[in-house]
């Protein structure tokens, strides 16, 4: 048992004569700590041991603050780039939402107009040339498309065989 142990303290008598006849058989003889006068080279090196110890103690403590902000610069980085990635995100969602009640309320704004009779007929717009591109409305079914682009697309006649037979008769 070390001298600062609790349980020595509450010893009973038995038990403390046992262990000063082990150290007498042994040949130990009961050591003091303060045995020794301190000199003034003791003095001196306890001095200096103790500020080598403390100048140690700081140095150590501010190699271990590096080192966690050294094991942390990967987590904020990381939490950094997700969160400005959330951010982005965000105001994208905002801006489609924005586009989108824009569009929810043209659409309310037509439904709500009375229908306006159209004052040409279709067939009498002009024809383009071949190969131009024409922007044409179509008629609003659900949800009014507005103008879109469309190529006109000339067909070749359809041709007539001639020399079909008819399987079934009516």
């Amino acid at each position: 048992m070390s001298w600062h142990d609790p349980d020595r303290t509450l010893e009973s008598g038995e038990d403390a004569s046992l262990r000063e006849e082990l150290r007498a058989l042994l040949g130990v003889r009961p050591r003091s700590d303060f045995e020794v006068e301190p000199t003034p080279e003791l003095i001196l090196l306890a001095d200096e041991l103790r500020r080598e110890a403390q100048r140690r103690f700081r140095i150590r403590r501010k190699e271990h603050s590096w080192m966690l902000l050294a094991a942390a610069l990967p987590f904020a980085l990381v939490l950094a780039g997700v969160s400005a990635w959330g951010v982005s995100q965000k105001h994208k969602a905002e801006l489609y939402a924005a586009a989108v009640a824009q569009k929810d309320a043209q659409i309310a704004r037509l439904a709500a107009t009375p229908a306006v009779p159209v004052a040409a007929p279709r067939s009498a717009a002009p024809a383009a040339a071949p190969g131009t591109l024409q922007l044409a409305s179509h008629a609003p079914k659900a949800r009014p498309k507005g103008m879109e682009l469309v190529i006109p697309v000339e067909r070749p006649p359809q041709p007539i065989l001639n020399d079909t037979q008819r399987v079934k008769g009516q």
